[in-house]
């Protein structure tokens, strides 16, 4: 099955934190955003437009705003750990090489999670080594504040894209926003990244049409439009997403290791994006062309499998350094419709229970809002 041509607009998350700072400093505001003197960005991870549209009835706020003001892309694959590197430093997958949730690391010989798996400052320099736009708030004498859970505060995947930026702790949706409002209230410029991981996780647990994942909705509609609704004149906001959710049944998942694959050595990636890592050593082109034609008649049209030079080629991950490709899988198997894909040999039980997923291609999961409230709401 072939994989569509990549969206001209794949990847506009990478423009939205950078543009927050340039409407403070007059520099990289991609977006052409008012100039303010602080900026607050919202990112809700796991919040895709269908989302709110579908349950509009429960966040009239945001859904609201999300018609007058529309969405943006994010990129290739559609995960928590490539779309938050890209917002936090400007860059495409292929750049910062960060390139999924969990990779394998051929020259240790072993997978790495990318968003739990980091460990050290200095581990999480060498993984992600690029600039982040907090390091670039610094050196333009820009205070940038991270508001988000304890549990975050000094984990290698902050230390990756946060660097210099001040760690403010707060356990609740509601004190975030709180802590949120307290900075932008202040008289020093700021920039405010308030980052909300509730949504993403109860999909994940209870799915997005559940009413768990709706009471959320709930709570984020109404601290948003609290928050907005008493700013000052020359602060703007902004509200994105790193992905939006599909719900898979678990009838719909595919399991991979019901398939002799040749060769194989791990799998990484998520459930809606698979990874595939072959053995360097063994196969050729023409076993690799083989594997794939086999791999694409087990799923039939329920996922697209791709070879890795392949999908560099076609411009999923836009421009890619020799890292980032080192560290792709040599065979992806990206999901198509209500589909989630397992290999049971790799993966964790407790990820089987999912409901909510991510990662692939689809509109759903792609396309996330961009909402301008403050000094950045259009006339």
């Amino acid at each position: 099955m072939m994989l569509p041509s990549v969206p001209k607009s794949l990847g506009r998350l990478s423009d939205v934190f950078i543009s927050a700072l340039g409407s403070i400093t007059g520099k990289e505001n991609r977006l052409g955003l008012p100039k303010v003197k602080s900026s607050c960005v919202i990112l809700v991870d796991g919040l895709g437009a269908a989302n709110i549209r579908y349950r509009a009835g429960h966040a009239n706020f945001l859904a609201g705003q999300l018609a007058k003001d529309g969405t943006i892309m994010a990129g290739f694959p559609s995960t928590t750990v490539a779309s938050l590197v890209s917002f936090s430093t400007g860059l495409k997958a292929g750049q910062h090489a960060m390139v999924g949730y969990q990779v394998h690391d051929r020259e240790k010989g072993s997978n790495v999670n990318l968003l739990t798996g980091i460990g050290s400052a200095a581990d999480a320099l060498v993984w992600q080594s690029q600039k982040t736009i907090s390091e670039a708030a610094a050196e333009a004498l820009v205070d940038c504040y991270f508001i988000g859970p304890a549990e975050y505060e000094n984990s290698g995947f902050t230390n990756a894209t946060m660097r210099l930026a001040k760690y403010v702790t707060a356990k609740t949706l509601e004190d975030r926003f709180s802590a949120a409002k307290k900075i932008l209230d202040g008289k020093e410029s700021a920039l405010v990244y308030l980052y909300v991981p509730e949504l993403d996780q109860r999909a994940h647990a209870f799915g997005s049409k559940s009413g768990q994942w709706v009471e959320k909705l709930e709570d984020l509609d109404l601290s948003v439009r609290q928050l907005t609704s008493s700013l000052p004149s020359n602060v703007g906001v902004l509200l994105t997403a790193d992905h939006g959710i599909v719900d898979v049944a678990h009838e719909r998942q595919i399991y991979l290791d019901d398939l002799t694959i040749p060769d194989l050595v791990t799998v990484g990636g998520d459930p809606r994006v698979l990874f595939l890592y072959l053995d360097d050593q063994q196969f050729t082109m023409a076993s690799l062309a083989t594997c794939i034609q086999s791999i694409q008649q087990f799923v039939g049209k329920r996922a697209y499998v791709v070879a890795r030079d392949d999908l560099i080629a076609q411009g999923w991950y836009g421009p890619v350094s020799e890292t980032a490709r080192e560290r792709m899988p040599d065979i992806f198997v990206i999901a198509h419709g209500e589909t989630a894909l397992y290999h049971r040999e790799f993966a964790k039980p407790k990820s089987l229970q999912m409901i909510g997923q991510h990662g692939a291609i689809s509109d759903d999961e792609l396309f996330v809002p961009l909402l301008r409230f403050g000094a950045y709401k259009k006339p």
